[in-house]
């Protein structure tokens, strides 16, 4: 089967000052924790780590005034779901696997990417410079040892945009593979094929 271009594990520092729930939060609770964990190009899911249960409760009522849906998960944690930033809108339109994030402060996020190919990363930063938006490509790894082929990058991506790595699963494997049209055992066997792929190139350039 064809390859496509390697696959590029990207950090890159976006700075943007739209998101009502960064705002919010370090306008009022200095030290707090926010991840973002599902960003779909129109709404994004954050993670809030609060410090004590009294900031957490305190700005619960705030956030449903601001955000699409908030619900407390766990200790001190609210999960907030509200429209994208200019960033998260960019980045959730394309065919890119946000692996993680982190907000620096209200204004500077940096993403952890997964791109498919050099043609996508163009992608990205030329919407980014149509944009205006302000950032900074920290690094890029992963160019020599991580190639997926078109049918492994194509699944990798489905999965991805159908919520199956969301922390609360939203699509199964079996659902899928109904979807596109091929067996349970060979959707996994792709996936498994895939991820090793990916988690092999990232050991050899990060950890040895």
């Amino acid at each position: 089967m064809k390859l496509k271009n390697e696959i590029k594990l990207v950090s890159i520092r976006i700075e943007r000052s739209d998101c009502d729930i960064t705002n919010y939060i370090y306008k009022n609770y200095k030290n707090t924790n926010i991840e973002r964990l599902k960003i779909d190009g129109k709404t994004t899911t954050h993670r809030i780590k609060f410090n004590s249960a009294d900031d957490m409760h305190r700005a619960l009522n705030d956030l449903k005034e601001i955000s699409i849906e908030t619900v407390k998960t766990g200790n001190n944690v609210l999960w907030s779901r509200a429209s994208c930033c200019s960033a998260c809108g960019i980045l959730g339109s394309l065919n890119i696997i946000i692996l993680g994030s982190k907000a620096i402060n209200d204004n500077i996020i940096v993403y952890k990417l997964l791109i498919p190919d050099s043609l996508e990363l163009k992608n990205l930063k030329n919407n980014l410079d149509n944009s205006g938006l302000k950032y900074l490509i920290e690094e890029i790894s992963g160019d020599n040892n991580i190639k997926l082929t078109d049918r492994e990058n194509e699944i990798l991506l489905k999965l991805y945009k159908s919520g199956y790595f969301d922390i609360e699963r939203k699509v199964s494997l079996t659902a899928i593979a109904k979807e596109i049209g091929i067996s349970v055992p060979a959707l996994s066997d792709l996936l498994r094929r895939a991820l090793n792929k990916i988690l092999k190139g990232y050991i050899e350039n990060n950890l040895y």
